[in-house]
């Protein structure tokens, strides 16, 4: 649809990581469809694949050695609710590679564990709290926090200044500009859960959410695909709330009461006996330990950005709030402004201006595509003088380049016609890249099948391809074998009729 030739690494890698699909048949299906390709960034994605699940099994197991190591401690007392800044926090424990160290010295990393903090620890999704842990002559950044045993805690932390101690009391500030990005996008995904709901049906329910600082994920229980009209809908759904600006009302409360309030309760989340209900207007009600905006307003603005498929009957919605969303319509308006300037119109004009182009394009591809099928044609027909005649079969093997494989279908389909009883191989080359197609007359399948012919000359130029028993194509990489794989037909068709 795009009028690419070249299938992207990031998508051959989606084929095959998500759906199973394997590269090869990728590269088959594209040679069948006159593309390549792009095995250099399918090999980069695959690396990034690696590398995470590298990352993801020494986390994991790294925090169940930390957990572990940490039984004695009492859990760690939150104050990420209220503030984001907290003096007088004591150092509980310093865990490197998971076991605990009394002290860690300047450039040295760990995890580093507070009786008291201000920094919320990644779960429900929410992305952990990042910020700084200081002390006198000490200074501490804090990359991460993750939750270890459900109760702690744990800041993952580089000295760059000084040395850290058991016991040593610290000053712990959250990045408080971070914080409020991701606070924005936490309360605008319950609108947007909310809104789903109301647009979508009660049977949407959520399967998974990642809110970061810069956007947010929601991935939900769907059978087909959202509408534009409904993610239109969706979207304006949640502005509206925004306008409206109801309180944050947050209650705790037990888990059997909230549940009778109305409150939804989230796919795979684990709740204890007390639980957080956040409630937004009459609009949006949900158990939830995360942190949220004070007022619905302080979002400001919300848009989708897109909408997909990750799995059969999960559909996801990724998302922007607040200034991330603001910069994301600016964006996209200084786009279509420059857009518009290339087009030589004005921004409402520049749909039917594109379909203009668009039409035009076509019309001039069509004819190219009529004086290319004459121009082979013509040659095609020079080359009927060129066929031989083995076991009573006329056999043609001949090169046309710079053809494209609908011309050089319909030439070796006319070649065929006009030789009669006849096999029919013609080669083209153009950019490096081989093209193959193999006719067979009906009154010779039975003895030869054109996938066989085909695919022994593709295989001397570095290609393979298939097709019906009367006709098959093949691409190869290799054309200066072209000549040499051409001239091997006849051998080939006296050996196997």
């Amino acid at each position: 649809e795009e009028g690419s030739k070249q299938i992207d690494g990031a998508t051959a890698f989606l084929l095959y990581d998500t759906y199973g699909f394997p590269l090869d048949l990728t590269q088959d299906v594209a040679r069948e469809n006159d593309m390549t390709v792009d095995e250099d960034g399918f090999d980069v994605e695959m690396a990034k694949q690696k590398e995470r699940a590298r990352s993801a099994g020494k986390f994991e197991q790294q925090a169940q050695i930390s957990a572990d190591a940490v039984q004695g401690l009492k859990a760690t007392e939150f104050l990420g609710y209220d503030h984001v800044e907290a003096d007088g926090c004591r150092i509980e424990a310093i865990l490197v590679d998971g076991r605990p160290a009394e002290a860690l010295p300047q450039g040295a990393e760990a995890i580093i564990l507070l009786d008291k903090t201000p920094f919320y620890a990644e779960s429900g999704g929410q992305v952990g709290d990042t910020g700084l842990l200081s002390a006198d002559g000490v200074s501490v950044e804090v990359l991460d926090t993750i939750k270890l045993a459900g109760v702690y805690f744990a800041h993952v932390g580089r000295v760059v200044k000084g040395s850290l101690k058991t016991g040593q009391e610290v000053s712990a500030a959250v990045d408080a500009a971070r914080r409020e990005a991701i606070v924005l996008h936490h309360s605008a995904t319950h609108l947007m859960h909310a809104a789903l709901k109301t647009v979508l049906g009660d049977h949407v329910e959520q399967r998974g959410s990642l809110v970061a600082a810069d956007h947010l994920r929601f991935d939900f229980t769907h059978p087909r695909a959202v509408t534009e009209a409904e993610l239109t809908e969706v979207e304006r759904l949640v502005n509206k709330e925004i306008r409206v600006n109801p309180d944050s009302d947050v209650q705790v409360m037990g888990f059997d009461d909230a549940l009778k309030t109305g409150a939804t309760a989230l796919f795979g989340e684990k709740y204890g006996d007390q639980v957080r209900v956040i409630k937004f207007g009459d609009f949006s009600v949900e158990l939830c330990g995360g942190t949220h905006v004070g007022r619905v307003g302080d979002i400001g603005q919300f848009k989708i950005v897109e909408e997909s498929a990750i799995a059969a009957g999960i559909r996801r919605i990724v998302g922007v709030a607040g200034e991330a969303a603001v910069e994301r319509i600016q964006a996209m308006d200084s786009q279509l402004k420059k857009l518009a300037g290339v087009l030589k119109v004005a921004p409402d004009a520049m749909e039917d201006r594109l379909r203009q182009y668009i039409d035009r394009s076509k019309s001039l591809e069509k004819e190219v595509e009529e004086l290319k099928s004459k121009m082979a044609s013509a040659s095609g027909d020079e080359l009927l003088g060129q066929a031989a005649e083995i076991n009573g079969i006329k056999v043609l093997a001949a090169r046309l380049d710079e053809v494209d494989s609908k011309s050089l279908r319909d030439t070796v389909d006319r070649l065929k016609d006009q030789l009669g009883s006849s096999i029919v191989v013609i080669g083209s080359a153009e950019d490096g890249k081989v093209r193959l197609a193999a006719g067979i007359s009906k009154d010779l399948v039975a003895r030869i099948q054109a996938g066989n012919l085909v695919n022994f000359v593709a295989q001397q130029v570095g290609g393979r391809g298939g097709g019906r028993p009367d006709f098959a194509q093949a691409g190869g990489s290799q054309p200066e074998n072209l000549d040499g794989a051409l001239s091997s037909v006849q051998d080939w068709v006296s050996e196997n009729s």
